[in-house]
């Protein structure tokens, strides 16, 4: 009898997790990610579909921002055309959304010139 309970409670459980999930539950975090350096672009996911989401980035001494719209699975991509950086950039990205979502990154310093 505890048995036949357990599974049912579990049942039910599975059930209304993956109602929950089908109305509109938890969607994935925004994140981002460098595509390209030359020119510098930067893909996004995880955004709110239709979103406009405004991308800035601050590398080697520049500052450059880009708005782009979500597409229906919540993904985004700006190039900075103008932007050039150095052969072992440094940079930190920004993103923030119209409907509240946010997502960052920064470049990881790693061993570059002569002395490598």
């Amino acid at each position: 009898m505890r048995r036949l309970t357990a599974t049912v409670a579990a049942l039910a459980a599975a059930t209304g997790l993956s109602a929950g999930l089908a109305a509109g539950g938890p969607t994935a975090k925004p994140q981002l990610r460098v595509v390209s350096l030359q020119p510098f672009a930067v893909a996004g996911s995880g955004f709110r579909a239709g979103e406009r989401v405004r991308v800035t980035v601050r590398a080697d001494g520049d500052v450059a921002a880009r708005t782009d719209a979500a597409d229906a699975r919540g993904r985004i991509g700006v190039r900075f055309r103008a932007m050039t950086l150095a052969q072992c950039p440094t940079y930190v990205i920004a993103a923030r959304g119209d409907k509240g979502s946010t997502a960052g990154l920064r470049s990881v310093p790693r061993p570059c010139g002569p002395d490598r």
